[in-house]
């Protein structure tokens, strides 16, 4: 006789149920050479995805580097730097140059030398080789209107010389020759306005 064992009802109802298996769901593949992964195991391979691109293909943009600063604390410090460097030197100097108060003007006794202040002595140079008209009225006109115009004239976003030579070559044009009239004037005429070399003879006074 032969005896058939029976599960344990109660063992079966303890017993932790099995989950359903799945299928396993392939991976997308893409083109390219494979890397060899483990052996065995599905799902492992790896790809990899090349390109080469020629250099003729790509755009080359000429980006400038960023030549602005912040207000503060880069301006405004190299401002009160230089006001504070200016103002010295302008309290050290007072020490050691008079410029005492003259007599009064006398009508009736013309100076030795008459020469305008230093910052109209350019305009004095300009009217010993032109007309009161031109020197006095239409030079100095043409020539704030010459550095007014300069934003309106050239309106590129840079701010170094090399990409405004031509306004750079104007501006200096214009200041240099206000300063070169200012300095003849002031250090190379005498008395009748007649041309002194300054080891000869210096008449200016400040």
């Amino acid at each position: 006789m032969t005896i058939e064992k029976r599960p344990n009802a109660t063992a079966d109802k303890n017993a932790p149920s099995q989950a359903p298996t799945r299928a396993p769901i392939a991976e997308p593949t893409l083109p390219g050479p494979k890397l060899p992964g483990p052996p065995g195991v599905p799902g492992t391979e790896r790809f990899r995805l090349l390109a080469y691109v020629k250099q003729e293909s790509m755009v080359r943009v000429d980006k400038r580097p960023d030549e602005t600063v912040l207000t503060w604390p880069h301006l405004l410090r190299a401002e009160f730097l230089m006001a504070a460097l200016i103002s010295g030197l302008l309290v050290v100097t007072s020490f050691y140059i008079k410029a005492p108060l003259e007599e009064m003007a006398n009508a009736g006794i013309t100076p030795h030398v008459a020469k305008a202040p230093w910052y109209f002595l350019g305009l004095q140079e300009i009217l010993s080789y032109f007309n009161p008209t031109v020197a006095g009225v239409l030079v100095p006109t043409l020539y704030l209107v010459g550095l007014a115009i300069i934003p309106y004239v050239d309106r590129t976003p840079y701010k170094a010389a090399r990409d405004r030579k031509m306004i750079w070559i104007f501006f200096l044009t214009l200041m240099v020759t206000g300063l070169l009239v200012t300095f003849i004037g002031s250090f190379f005429r005498g008395p009748g306005w007649n041309w002194v070399w300054p080891w000869e003879g210096l008449f200016f006074n400040l």
